[in-house]
């Protein structure tokens, strides 16, 4: 049988509608620069366009058009993840070969050396969807709703051939998660995440009312970089996700140097000497991690920042 070697129309609908579309350069949950449908400066084919085009690798601030968008994301698929595909799985059913493109684009092209993809090119595709819904649903150490969902999307198409946007299923494009009218894990999750940073006292009821709309304009409206449109879309998420990491990171890196402290404190009076050894490194390892901490969330401690220093020169 032919092996299939090119994301089918279908198949690019079902990345573009997983991974959503932004216009504008912004950082992913783990803080890698994004722009239009995923595309970052770790894809070859990408970097290449974006040189070519604009003489410079991307940038913060950079735009990207819609139509420039899905011009390239067949070449990017096909050439970088769909090899693996290819090489690995060998697909000879097109939604195989869709389904694990797409999981390849998101996780990257080692993932068709996985559980999940050997169990497909073995031929048992209810075994690889059973594995799939079971990976790659992190990120940065957090459990993902919206990774949960585009996992199980993934495993119906390869198990069952059936496209998110087929209409035979209900699935919500990444761009329109805020305006969905039944309940969403994903969505309940944002909200949780929004109430913690103030923005929202509602209930965590996964449905998108006035309350859930206000407070993501509230919180976009805090974040410049973002268009104040009240939408969840894949770059309010991405920002949404590392407030909440950079809040939780922050709190264990500033214990790390609590207790660094006190270490070094009771060795200047008059501990061993491995005591005020251990104390040192500790210390300066407290110190590295804080330095890491400080450039993995450097835009939101920026905005963070930005805001005190508004409120002291208003008071």
């Amino acid at each position: 049988m032919q092996i299939i070697t090119n994301l089918s129309p279908h198949g690019a609908r079902d990345v573009v509608a997983h991974e959503g579309f932004v216009s504008r350069a912004y950082r992913d949950p783990v803080g890698v620069l994004t722009i239009g449908t995923g595309y970052t400066n770790r894809s070859k084919v990408f970097r290449n366009y974006w040189i070519a085009t604009r003489g410079r690798p991307l940038r913060p601030g950079d735009t990207i058009t819609r139509e420039e968008c899905l011009k390239i994301l067949p070449k990017i698929v096909n050439e970088e993840y769909g090899a693996a595909v290819v090489r690995y799985i060998r697909p000879t059913r097109q939604h195989h070969y869709d389904g694990a493109a797409s999981v390849c684009f998101n996780l990257g092209p080692k993932a068709a050396t996985w559980k999940w993809a050997k169990a497909l090119a073995a031929g048992d595709a209810a075994k690889s969807a059973a594995l799939l819904r079971k990976t790659g649903t992190t990120a940065g150490g957090r459990r993902l709703p919206g990774l949960v969902k585009r996992r199980q999307a993934e495993a119906l198409l390869i198990q069952r051939g059936v496209y998110a946007t087929s209409g035979a299923i209900r699935v919500e494009a990444r761009d329109t998660v805020a305006k969905a009218s039944t309940a969403s894990d994903e969505l309940r999750h944002y909200q949780g995440i929004l109430a913690k940073l103030g923005h929202y006292d509602g209930a965590l009821d996964g449905l998108a009312g006035p309350k859930t709309t206000k407070a993501v304009r509230a919180f976009q409206k805090d974040h410049p970089h973002l268009k104040t449109d009240g939408v969840l879309g894949p770059a309010t998420a991405a920002a949404l996700e590392r407030a909440a990491a950079a809040g939780e990171a922050g709190t264990t890196t500033g214990a790390g140097l609590l207790v660094s402290g006190a270490g070094a404190t009771a060795a200047q009076g008059g501990a061993p000497e491995w005591v005020i050894w251990v104390a040192g490194g500790a210390l300066s390892l407290a110190v590295v991690a804080g330095a890491m901490f400080a450039w993995r969330y450097r835009d939101e401690i920026g905005h963070r920042l930005s805001g005190l220093f508004s409120r002291r020169a208003s008071a």
